[in-house]
């Protein structure tokens, strides 16, 4: 009866976790589907169900075929080299209107040469809201000439992180074979976009840091709180999954650690911080124009809301299944809640942020590949969640 019980709880899961894949991407193709001509949207959402009805019922078919290795790299490469393809296929941001892409580019420029930037709006009137973990994820390949190069990796990132988790070759190809065909993240390459590889950074940090200390995360507290900053500071809302991974765990540590842990991510914070900060002119120029601020979507009780919820989930959570599961559910429904918000003031739904839903897509995928994998148990062996 108890094992009926798992399996039933898995499908629902998964089931949940199919479907808010699922409506990210639906929505995103409706809200770029209209703005065309060519193609009907009835005809795009037909295919689009098509498609996604026989992603469902894959599962059905992984145990009649065995990727190897070979097959697995091969296919990998492949996408990469499509992806640096579509990384060049754009040459410009203003022919398509792609404010992001301008963003980073001119935020980056007055970043490395030490200039403040907050205060300029894009081509469209858009204020700047990049966090300098995220510039100094993106500088680099802002140096190499293309900073879509950093969603290339991202997606390298994304493939080891499968590759350290699922010790199957079906259900890491599952797993990558949904992102590549996830239109959100496809526009991000193209657009030469940053928002999903945030969140991709943090799954990936949640599997590593798994993996390699299962017994006590704040095995190496220094480093986890120099590493915790960096992640934080590159998007305000991955400290959603992050709280549910650690937030048990630094409760239940000793002092010492927390202490260690806590000095590590001011000392790194401070000085990513100290990057954008200490260019401002005065401290109420930078009250009028901050990055939280302008990354904010939505109001701030509905944040708060969520950030009290995700504290108290956290306490709950008893397996990496779970974390996935609650981080999908809590950014999705928030993100879900901005957009109603900005409904209810009167936008429109093609000017609605619908690409931020896009933070779930991560976490979604890695969760629905958690409970098809014939080799995760429902119950953890981990003892911090035991």
């Amino acid at each position: 009866m108890i094992k009926l019980n798992q399996i039933s709880i898995n499908n629902a899961i998964k089931l949940v976790l199919f479907i808010i894949y699922f409506t990210v991407n639906l929505l995103f193709v409706i809200k770029y589907g209209v703005r065309q001509n060519k193609i009907s949207v009835s005809i795009l959402i037909a295919a689009f169900l098509v498609l996604h009805f026989f992603l469902y019922k894959s599962q059905l078919f992984l145990d009649k075929i065995k990727i190897s290795n070979k097959a697995l790299a091969l296919f990998v490469v492949i996408t990469v080299l499509i992806f640096l393809f579509l990384c060049h296929l754009i040459d410009s941001p203003y022919k398509v209107n792609i404010d992001r892409w301008q963003t980073i580019e001119y935020c980056l420029e007055d970043w490395l040469k030490g200039n403040f930037f907050y205060h300029k709006p894009n081509f469209i009137g858009q204020m700047p809201s990049y966090l300098p973990g995220q510039l100094l994820a993106a500088a680099g390949f802002y140096l190499l000439g293309n900073v879509g190069y950093l969603q290339v990796a991202s997606f390298i990132l994304f493939v080891a992180t499968l590759i350290k988790l699922f010790p199957n070759n079906n259900i890491r190809f599952l797993a990558v074979f949904l992102l590549i065909t996830s239109l959100s993240f496809i526009y991000e390459i193209v657009c030469k976009s940053d928002f999903i590889s945030s969140f991709i950074f943090a799954a990936a940090f949640i599997i590593f840091w798994h993996k390699r200390f299962p017994d006590d995360y704040l095995e190496r507290p220094f480093l986890l709180g120099l590493i915790l900053a960096f992640l934080c500071l590159t998007r305000s809302l991955v400290v959603i999954p992050l709280i549910l991974f650690l937030f048990k765990s630094f409760i239940k540590a000793d002092n010492m650690k927390k202490l260690i842990s806590v000095l590590g991510f001011i000392i790194s914070f401070s000085l990513l911080l100290a990057t954008v900060i200490l260019p401002v002119k005065s401290f109420e120029y930078l009250r009028e124009y901050n990055p939280l601020k302008t990354q904010s979507q939505g109001s701030e009780y509905i944040m708060m809301i969520f950030l009290i919820l995700t504290v108290l989930i956290s306490f709950y959570i008893k397996n990496i299944q779970q974390v996935f599961f609650c981080s999908t559910i809590i950014l999705f429904l928030l993100i879900g809640s901005f957009l109603i918000e900005s409904s209810l003031k009167g936008i429109a739904y093609n000017h609605l942020g619908i690409t931020y839903l896009a933070s779930s897509l991560p976490f979604a995928i890695i969760g629905y590949c958690l409970t098809i994998s014939k080799k995760f148990t429902i119950k953890s062996t981990n003892k911090i969640f035991g």
